[in-house]
């Protein structure tokens, strides 16, 4: 509060003042100073560099979190791209062709997937179309009169495999 009043004409805003709040180290909206910071997540391609590569890439990467200079990261910069610039482009390189070999294995599975649904819907159409068929063969017999006894007996076993078959 302010022991006078503002001038006229002139706009005022509020404040707080005070302590900052206490975050966590598990926040994710940032860390405060006095507490660690995680180590910058591991990139995909490491898998493929060699340890010596892999600790310096490691070390580049988490430089400025740890402190240290500006012109020592820069040199370990240079050092990476001398020495390891062909092993990263090899190591890029394998991480892409994995992942192509991964989307074409993805792609010829939902293919077989979608042949092998296709070729049910069909064999389910053949089947309701054969039993389309029996069942119209069921009610031209059933409809004569004129059936022997033989006839009759082959009648009522078609008419069970009938049933066996199509059933709904």
């Amino acid at each position: 509060m302010l022991s006078r009043p503002c001038p006229s004409g002139t706009r005022t805003t509020a404040a707080a003042a005070g302590p900052a709040p206490q975050r966590n180290s598990y926040s994710s909206t940032g860390s405060t100073s006095n507490s660690p910071r995680l180590p910058p997540e591991t990139p995909e391609h490491h898998q493929y560099l060699s340890g010596r590569c892999r600790a310096l890439d490691e070390n580049i990467r988490s430089a400025y979190g740890r402190g240290i200079k500006a012109e020592v990261v820069e040199g370990m910069r240079r050092e990476y791209r001398r020495d390891c610039r062909e092993e990263e482009q090899d190591a890029y390189s394998r991480i892409s062709s994995e992942r192509r070999s991964r989307e074409s294995q993805r792609r010829e599975q939902e293919k077989a997937a979608a042949l092998a649904a296709q070729a049910d819907r069909e064999q389910e159409a053949r089947r309701a179309q054969q039993c389309a068929e029996s069942r119209r063969i069921l009610a031209t017999k059933g409809a004569r009169t004129d059936l022997t006894e033989g006839e009759k007996n082959d009648l009522r076993r078609f008419e069970e495999a009938f049933l066996q078959r199509c059933r709904r």
